[in-house]
């Protein structure tokens, strides 16, 4: 796939080390700016992607990344992260209705694939590109980068769960073909902690496959 944004450099690293980069404050940054601009009709506006505590943020990511995920990480001229996108193990076509039933992201994360999921199956997390950097095809690049990090490792399909009211057309732009009847909801109430306010309305995800 071709970027326009021929600058960019992108790096790959596993999902337990991201603590250990020397970049992380500024990619838990850009994370948190990244996904800063939802919903409230839906999220509370308290809710962020990651524990705005960067050590916190750190662990939650790599949990939910797993022992097997990575994060690939898109860098500007001036060595600044732009854009990044994780990788992990296909968690099955209903974990987030089961995760949030069952069990906690990092237990699914690091647990055993479902039975019908098979080793060439992968899936993406955390992706996201900087409001200033958006509109370079910098989505496309990591994806390709994804891509060909998976591909010798014997992956064969890459999936992506999203919230069909904030980002139902993204995937399909990217090549993600819709998977019918997957994908889960997260009710109304639903809290990451007790601390926290509930959502403020049913959250709805779909589910996007791409072959490799």
């Amino acid at each position: 796939m071709a970027t326009s944004y021929p600058a960019v450099k992108v790096i790959i690293v596993p999902g337990p080390s991201i603590s250990e980069q020397e970049w992380w404050p500024q990619v838990h940054a850009l994370v948190n700016g990244a996904y800063e601009f939802k919903d409230l009709s839906m999220f509370p506006p308290t809710w962020y992607r990651l524990n705005l505590d960067p050590i916190k943020g750190a662990k939650g990511l790599a949990a939910e990344l797993g022992n097997e995920g990575h994060l690939a990480v898109a860098f500007d001229h001036a060595q600044q992260p732009i854009a990044c996108g994780g990788m992990l193990p296909f968690r099955g076509e209903k974990w987030i209705q089961s995760a949030f039933e069952k069990k906690s992201d990092a237990e699914i994360a690091n647990g055993a694939r479902p039975a019908t999921v098979l080793p060439s199956d992968w899936e993406t997390c955390c992706w996201c590109v900087g409001p200033s950097a958006r509109g370079q095809g910098l989505s496309r690049r990591i994806l390709q980068e994804v891509i060909d990090f998976l591909k010798p490792r014997g992956a064969q399909r890459l999936y992506s769960n999203y919230v069909m009211a904030e980002t139902g057309d993204f995937w399909p732009k990217l090549g993600f073909v819709s998977v019918p009847g997957a994908g889960g909801m997260l009710p109304k109430g639903w809290q990451k902690n007790p601390a926290e306010e509930g959502l403020r309305a049913d959250i709805h995800f779909g589910l996007g496959v791409l072959a490799l």
